[in-house]
């Protein structure tokens, strides 16, 4: 298969960045990836050496697949390639890849170490492409690379390419910043309302049939129950804390993303002032988006699973103490809410129903006493019609020997293709019940798809497990239950430790996507809501304890749709080459991204409004006339809808500012020499001032600071580069920052402060700092805007408890006397702190700081740099963090390691130790 030429638009962009260094910003869908690979084919010579920074995972795999494809043109070198480095490549294959140029996609901190070593020839370096240049601040790695790069070769170029727009019109002047930082001075803006965008994607008509499928009764009471609770909460909260703007923070704005980020940035100076009611109504606005968005993607049992999961990870132990203030959970909107969830899946029944129903019902694993409604999502429905019309379309073309493809289906999320395909495989398939009159009515009868009797089965099966891990019986969350308090304690924790189970459980198990939690606690009165999620569970305990399907059944529960009568002589009836005319395929959206290049469909259904896709499908219509149509499907007047036509107008809105904000825009002549500081101005002319006596004065050297190459993830090594200190990479056993040959500094951040003292690797660490250097120093360091507090104002106690972190600290430096902490409120303040620091003080020995910590000699460069042998090394019984090192410098493999003897390994280690390793290597599993 042969790649699609450029476009005339897509052309001029690639002309406009070939022809000068500019950051260049692309609507989404209009092809940046295919232009970022025709720039990669231009820069990939062994004649040039240029990087690809940012790139992930996908963005690689798609240059490697181009270039496969461009191999096949009698134009392209056979020699072209992308050279990918990972933490896996050693320093020296690193150092002959850098020699022999090309392009070469590189993490950024393997890069800057390289950088600051001189593994990288910087006289050979032609140039870097930043790809996600929206992701760059003056913080991250990549603006200490490009400054790195750009004071050892003032003539390689940058290109900095990006498609969010709305990124750099978000704070004050961010198009300036990110230039800035770039050291570029050019911006090209392609949005889709462009002239030359506008004539290519014009020119040929797309054929599309809008669909507006009106919303269910219950979908409608169930969406405007949500909107009710985030306007009930937003509102709550910009009262109370003053801090947000009811303008900007409204509903509108937190149905995406992006409005998460936008709350915690502006709460977060202010966030120990706040009460545990606003903070907890903060998590709960992203659980409300997420509800939000399965209203209109999920089935009704697989949201009444995930409200279920919601109400059972929040509610606290029976006889515990009440929690924190009711936030949703406690308004009559959430009772609506769980009401018609439930309503749409089954309803209870009033009276007994018929022996065969029940008969029925108990053989499909269902309780006895309910009445199935299933609310098939609508959208499936119109699905299936606009299938049967395609297959007539498709037999009628191929009457009149005309081409005819497949059927391409795009979704929203790889769930939704579940669903999608489970209910066309079992589209006619359908479970008939002698339901009582009184439950019948237009929208709701006894013939109910097999898919949708699977996932209620599954529902129940996964509720009476539930309801088991809270205890044996749900006796005890009764009135009137005799259980201790610690008992329903350890049950309670029970449910938590499940839950986070849930969240962080694969994909792929359909009942383990949904564990989302909100803070743990009572927050006030639930009656309706806990009377529902109570009699679920007694449901679900029927079931459990009288259950009759066979483990069969119960299994198919836990996928989508598992057919029960599959045999192994039914391969060669279900598969086999189909024609193209009756091939339907499923896809999502972020699955992959040239699916219309390389499936040629000649139907395309938009399951969800996708503004991307739909700029692709117009240049997949541009380059080939065998589209014949599209159909766009969206609930009318939805959250679904409201979120396509917001991000559409978000974005345009966005390109209009950036197009003000460029012909506003200013950049100094020099900007290629003041980028360098990337820090406030203030910062650098504090640190300047307080370097000319931390310099030698004799040789006006820069001060030097040896840097763990681990460090490097953090801002404090790039700001202290911008500052004008010395930066030397190294791997150190012991502290992170060494100033000089007496002084070592430990960094740490408050997640990991808190992380070490609770591990107890805070002692170790300290315990070897204080035993090989003079002055040892705990550097706590605190985010940028960040609240320059330890503990909340309530946390503060005059009690010691080994669990706090004040008391934690108090022990630490009784322990270690000559241990100092040092606090920072940023790591801008750090440098002014270190610059402080080396005052009078000579330079360090980066070779002697290596050995430091290292018994008997350094073990080999190249085996440090092999992180995964190390690991696993020292996950070795016997093996500790000191002794490790001897037997990396006596074994060269682990192979060796295992192979030893006893004899051997007392040799090495001492006798208690060779024991436990030898042990270990050869015991019988």
């Amino acid at each position: 298969m042969t790649l699609d030429p450029l476009l005339a638009f897509q052309r001029q962009v690639l002309d406009g960045l070939l022809d000068e260094d500019a950051l260049c910003v692309v609507a989404r869908g209009l092809g940046l990836n295919r232009i970022l690979a025709e720039l990669a084919r231009v820069c990939a010579t062994p004649r040039a050496l240029v990087f690809l920074l940012n790139a992930s995972d996908q963005d690689e795999d798609d240059l490697q697949h181009y270039f496969m494809q461009m191999r096949s043109g009698e134009t392209t070198d056979e020699a072209s390639t992308v050279h990918i480095i990972k933490n896996e490549t050693n320093a020296t294959l690193r150092a002959r890849v850098y020699r022999q140029g090309g392009l070469i996609s590189v993490t950024s901190r393997i890069l800057i170490v390289d950088l600051l070593n001189d593994v990288v020839p910087s006289e050979l370096i032609t140039g870097v492409i930043v790809h996600n240049a929206s992701r760059v601040t003056a913080e991250s790695i990549e603006a200490f690379v490009l400054r790195v790069i750009r004071r050892q070769n003032k003539q390689a170029f940058v290109k900095a390419l990006s498609d969010a727009p709305e990124t750099f019109t978000q704070g004050f002047a961010p198009m300036d910043k990110t230039l800035k930082v770039l050291g570029l001075r050019h911006v090209q803006l392609w949005p889709r309302f462009h002239v030359a965008v506008q004539n290519d994607l014009s020119r040929v008509e797309t054929p599309v049939v809008e669909l507006r499928q009106p919303q269910t009764r219950a979908m409608i009471d169930l969406q405007q129950a949500v909107l009710d609770c985030l306007s009930a909460m937003i509102s709550e909260l910009c009262s109370t804390t003053k801090l947000l703007d009811a303008e900007t923070f409204n509903v509108e704005s937190s149905l995406f993303r992006y409005f998460d980020s936008m709350v915690k940035r502006r709460l977060n100076p202010y966030w120990h002032r706040l009460s545990g009611r606003a903070r907890g109504m903060v998590s709960d606005l992203t659980l409300l988006r997420r509800v939000a968005e399965l209203i209109t993607t999920y089935d009704s049992v697989s949201l009444l699973e995930y409200l279920d999961t919601l109400l059972l990870s929040a509610k606290s132990a029976p006889g515990a103490l009440p929690g924190p203030a009711a936030s949703w959970m406690g308004t009559d909107s959430a009772n609506i809410l769980y009401s018609v969830a439930r309503a749409r899946t089954f309803v209870r029944a009033n009276e007994p129903l018929p022996e065969s129903t029940q008969a029925t019902l108990r053989t499909l694993g269902l309780p006895d006493n309910i009445v199935p409604v299933l609310e098939v999502p609508p959208k499936l429905e119109v699905l299936a019609n606009i299938l049967d019309e395609i297959g007539v379309l498709n037999h009628a073309a191929v009457a009149k020997g005309a081409d005819s493809g497949p059927a391409l289906i795009m979704a929203s999320s790889a769930r939704e293709c579940r669903m999608i395909r489970s209910y066309l495989s079992s589209l006619h398939d359908y479970v008939e019940l002698d339901i009582p009159q009184q439950y019948i009515n237009d929208k709701h009868s006894g013939r109910h798809p097999k898919m949708m009797v699977n996932l209620l089965r599954g529902f129940f099966k996964w509720k009476a497990q539930a309801t088991g891990i809270r205890g044996n019986s749900s006796q005890s969350q009764r009135p009137g239950s005799t259980a201790t308090g610690s008992q329903n304690q350890q049950r309670q924790g029970a449910i938590t430790g499940s839950q986070n189970q849930m969240r962080h459980a694969p994909s792929a198990k359909r009942r383990r996507v949904r564990g989302a939690s909100v803070a743990a606690g009572v927050r006030g009165p639930r009656a309706q809501a806990d009377v529902l999620e109570q009699e679920s569970s007694d449901l679900a305990n029927t079931i459990a304890a009288n259950d009759s399907t066979d483990a069969d059944s119960a299994d198919d529960a836990d996928e989508y749709l598992d057919s029960d009568d599959w045999t192994p002589n039914a391969f060669d009836e279900h598969f086999g080459l189909l024609p193209n005319g009756e091939t339907i395929i499923v896809h999502s959206y972020a699955s992959e991204r040239n699916v219309l290049t390389a499936l040629q469909p000649t139907h395309i259904i938009m399951f969800a409004p996708d503004a991307a896709f739909i700029r692709q499908v117009e240049m997949y219509r541009a380059h080939s006339d065998r589209l014949q149509q599209v159909y766009f499907l969206v609930y009318d007047n939805s959250l679904e809808e409201q979120r396509y036509l917001s991000a559409m107008r978000r974005e345009r809105e966005a390109f209009e500012r950036l197009i003000g904000d460029k012909a506003t825009l200013v950049v100094p002549l020099d900007e290629r020499d003041t980028m360098a500081s990337p820090g406030s101005r203030l910062l650098q002319t504090v640190a300047n001032r307080t370097l000319r006596s931390a310099r030698n004065t004799d040789a006006m050297e820069p001060a030097t600071v040896i840097v763990d190459v681990r460090e490097f993830r953090a801002p404090l090594a790039s700001l202290l580069h911008a500052a004008g200190f010395r930066v030397v990479p190294r791997t150190l056993d012991v502290g992170d920052y060494v100033l000089h040959d007496g002084l070592v500094v430990e960094r740490k951040s408050l997640p990991d402060l808190i992380g070490s003292l609770r591990s107890g690797r805070l002692f170790n660490q300290a315990a070897a700092m204080t035993r090989h250097y003079t002055s040892a120093a705990l550097l706590v360091e605190f985010e940028v805007n960040a609240s320059f507090s330890l503990q909340t104002i309530n946390g503060l106690t005059d009690t010691i408890s080994p669990s706090a972190i004040s008391s934690q600290l108090s022990m630490l430096t009784l322990t270690f006397p000559r241990l100092r902490i040092l606090w920072s409120s940023s790591p801008y303040e750090t440098v002014s702190i270190f610059a402080e620091l080396k005052q009078g003080q000579g330079e360090p020995d980066a070779e002697r700081a290596v050995g430091v910590g290292q018994d008997d000699g350094a073990v080999e460069r190249d085996s440090l740099y092999n992180a995964a042998s190390v690991a696993l090394l020292q996950a070795v019984p016997g093996v500790t963090l000191k002794n490790y090192q001897i037997l990396a410098r006596q074994f060269r493999s682990m192979r060796e390691v295992c192979e030893a003897s006893r004899s051997d390994l007392e040799m090495v280690l001492d006798a208690g130790p060779a024991k436990q390793v030898y042990e270990f290597l050869h015991q019988a599993s």
